[in-house]
């Protein structure tokens, strides 16, 4: 299996909202909300060109994306990070992980949310390093927000 990531451009729209809904279509049943599902092109162009957007490629085709919001303070949020459920359990979040990491050297925290009762995705973001640090209320929703900091070795 081989996993690439690429910039996103705007010629990516149509293809990433596809994406985005096959990953996040379950969230969206069950909470009756979710903020990655169902963007609009002008939604979804304008994170494109707002945000550090990655597209996730396996074997030539895009199967998710990632998402990164840089604070300009060496802080960065991780926005989204989804991977089509076809795709799931196979290595490519953590290669995701470990690609933002290396992309973005001089970061100094990360930081990105997920729905409290997201236990799998807990798991996984806490064997990537991540610690809860708040839980909120979005909405109906109940969220943990994680962070990670990072060691700087100069």
């Amino acid at each position: 299996m081989n996993i690439e990531f690429k910039r996103a451009d705007i010629y990516d729209v149509d293809e990433l909202i596809n994406i985005q809904n096959q990953s996040f279509y379950a969230d969206y049943i069950k909470y009756g909300e979710c903020p990655g599902y169902n963007h609009s092109k002008e939604s979804m162009t304008n994170i494109i060109l707002n945000r550090i957007t990655y597209k996730i490629i396996c074997d030539n085709q895009i199967v998710g994306d990632i998402i990164i919001k840089d604070n300009h303070d060496d802080t960065y949020y991780l926005g989204g990070l989804c991977v089509i459920p076809d795709y799931e359990n196979k290595g490519i979040g953590q290669e995701a992980m470990k690609f933002i990491e290396k992309q973005f050297p001089s970061a100094a925290i990360w930081t990105l949310e997920t729905p409290a009762n997201k236990k799998r995705n807990h798991y996984f973001y806490k064997k990537m390093g991540y610690n809860i640090v708040k839980e909120y209320m979005d909405g109906s929703v109940k969220i943990v927000l994680f962070e990670k900091k990072m060691s700087l070795v100069k």
